[in-house]
């Protein structure tokens, strides 16, 4: 009965969501005041029924019951309670049931916190993105319903939770990447209010802003701890495949970085309120698009959820209906009256244009990249070709360098028109030197230098200098530039950290295949690998080989656990790597395949500063939240 009451209450949020998607539009577009509702206490009631909704399936979960056809296909009565809570969105109904809570909580914080003197223009906003919420709810519902029973007979146990998908990361990971591709809902029904409006393009900017960051936020959350979780938990030891679920969550995430920079100047100059509008709707559209690769079935991936190609079609039904309506929205409107006021070649605005055109194009040749197979297959009815690393690769590293050198620039702009560039020299001679001290670090921690490593580094310096020393143009401590400046700081630095990361990882790493059997050792770098002992041992919902290795140098022993898992109710292998963290670099070593009695194949991998990478993506998160929840709290 519980269960059908989740239906029941899912069906009452789909009416409700409609008529909260048409009503205060029609009374706007009208001036109808018997049409008036009040919006914010149908937000309220809209994220109590979907939030119920939600708990219903949690508990569903909790309670085993596998009468429900969602909960018996991805749980079983072996699997940890917290693996059964985070099974909820560990498939497809269940994770669009959370897509549809995300977007109500964005909507719900939208219309408490903002703080517009304009009625109508929140009674658009609210209305737009009622009518996308109706959308996935109807999608859910009819194509994807999380409460469907399995009668009269459901099964005594379920089938099992994706394997990979039992770790802590997890029950985090997802929720986050959500909450950031729904977040971007707010932006666009803000920019289609401001079309409808005519809203003065500092005013809308304002508004959209912070939403936009805190979008961003968690999208680079998302991101990052997929990345980590990819990283020791499929046992292959990089932290970037390139594949097509991780470009359909970096693509929006680009778009949503050129945005907030774009309305840095909508909002300060009022300029670029055309070019704000479009990354709002192309923004929220990839974010989308990647709702539709990822459960459309028609690419292959670990991150994809569903197979059946009909939901792709109702999903790009829903794509084309928002953004193409929005689009000619765009198309008839009349944007001459927008106030434009000049600037040169060598001002603020001029490099957040530049930086949005690169990010732009980026996206859009990732996206090439991505979906170019797709493109492929269908016109050459069924051949199949692949986009690999090396041409994401190529594409990346000049937009990369490029955006890295305008960053470090970027806070010694000025409006207008820059007077002086006299901080070039300062910049360079300071970078210079900050390079020079890594590459003896460098040196010193691994005893060579890797000259294709070197640009890299030197970006990351540069980013890290222009961002620590604008204080000295602004003729501020450093305490109280921090203190007035610490969202900007935090976010620009965690880049440059990002990137000498990846710079010092991807030239520094060592690799190396092996097979040993208890006793062998191996000598790798200055480390010393030995195969102590095999053991055999049982968790709640597997059974394990664990192999007990011991990394010696000339200082210290130490020792580290990998395994091979068999989860019993499904018979598959992952494999657990073990990994030793210092602070410089880690010690990685995945088991692999039983080639013969107690004799395996192992892979053994150094990663330097491969950390700092995440390091980089928690301090931009932080400083755009910072920005976001700051920028909240002035409106």
């Amino acid at each position: 009965m519980i269960p059908e009451l989740g239906h029941i209450i899912l069906i009452t949020f789909l009416v409700v969501s409609f008529v909260g998607g048409f009503l205060p539009l029609a009374s706007v577009y009208f001036n109808n005041q018997t049409l008036d509702i009040p919006i914010k206490r149908l937000t309220f009631f809209l994220f109590f029924l979907i939030f119920s909704s939600f708990l219903i399936l949690v508990y569903s979960f909790l309670v085993d019951d596998f009468s429900v056809a969602y909960v018996a296909q991805n749980s079983n009565i072996n699997l940890p309670f917290y693996y059964k809570f985070a099974a909820t969105w560990g498939a497809h109904e269940g994770s669009l049931l959370l897509w549809i809570l995300a977007m109500n909580a964005w909507l719900f914080s939208f219309m408490y916190l903002a703080k517009s003197p304009d009625k109508n223009f929140m009674k658009v906003v609210f209305s737009i993105s009622c009518q996308v919420m109706f959308a996935f709810a109807l999608f859910t519902l009819l194509t994807s319903n999380p409460f469907e029973r399995i009668l009269p007979i459901p099964p005594l146990n379920g089938s099992d939770l994706n394997p990979s998908l039992q770790d802590i990361a997890f029950t985090v990971h997802p929720p986050l990447l959500y909450f950031g591709y729904s977040g971007l809902l707010i932006p666009f029904a803000i920019a289609v209010s401001a079309m409808l409006f005519n809203t003065n393009t500092k005013e809308w900017a304002a508004y959209s802003r912070p939403w936009t960051l805190l979008s961003c936020a968690f999208l680079t959350l998302g991101i990052a701890l997929g990345s980590w979780w990819a990283y020791y938990e499929l046992g292959w030891g990089g932290w970037w495949f390139w594949d097509p679920v991780e470009n359909a969550a970096f693509v929006p995430w680009l778009l949503s970085v050129a945005l907030f920079h774009s309305l840095i100047a909508s909002e300060s100059r009022g300029v670029f309120g055309k070019w704000s509008i479009l990354l709002s709707i192309f923004a929220f559209a990839t974010s989308l698009l990647g709702t539709f690769l990822v459960r459309s079935g028609i690419l292959t991936s670990v991150h994809a959820f569903a197979l059946d190609p009909e939901r792709g079609v109702f999903i790009l039904g829903i794509l084309g209906f928002f953004v193409i309506g929005s689009l000619l929205i765009y198309s008839l409107k009349d944007f001459t009256s927008n106030e434009v006021k000049a600037y040169e070649l060598s001002s603020k605005e001029f490099g957040f244009l530049l930086n949005n055109l690169l990010l732009v194009i980026l996206a859009v040749s990732i996206l090439f990249g991505t979906i170019f197979p797709l493109i492929y297959e269908a016109i050459t009815d069924g051949k199949q070709i692949s986009v690999g690393a090396p041409y994401f690769e190529i594409i990346l590293f000049p937009f990369a360098l490029a955006l890295g050198l305008l960053q470090g620039m970027a806070l010694y702009l000025s409006w207008g028109v820059t007077a002086s560039f006299n901080f070039l020299q300062r910049l360079t001679l300071e970078s210079i030197s900050l390079f020079s001290l890594v590459l003896l670090v460098l040196f010193i921690l691994f005893d060579n230098l890797y000259l294709s490593s070197f640009a890299t580094i030197f970006l990351a310096c540069w980013i890290m200098v222009g961002t620590l020393q604008i204080s000295k143009k602004r003729n501020l401590s450093y305490w109280n530039f921090l203190k007035k400046r610490m969202a900007v700081t935090f976010a620009h630095l965690g880049m440059g950290i990002l990137v000498l990361g990846v710079g010092v990882v991807t030239s520094y790493s060592l690799e190396k295949e092996l097979i040993l059997a208890p006793g062998d050792e191996f000598n790798f770098g200055d480390q010393t690998i030995k195969f102590k002992s095999l053991e055999d041992t049982q968790g709640p919902n597997y059974f394990s080989k664990l192999a007990n290795i011991n990394f010696e140098d000339k200082e210290d022993i130490k020792n580290v656990i990998t395994e091979k898992r068999t989860y019993i109710p499904s018979g598959q292998l992952t494999t657990e790597a073990g990994i030793i963290t210092e602070p410089f670099q880690d010690l990685y070593i995945s088991m692999g395949d039983n080639l013969e009695a107690d004799i395996w194949s192992f892979k053994v991998q150094i990663k330097p500063f491969i950390r700092w990478i995440w390091l980089g993506a928690l301090l931009i998160a932080i400083g755009s939240m910072l920005s976001g929840i700051k920028r909240i709290q002035r409106s």
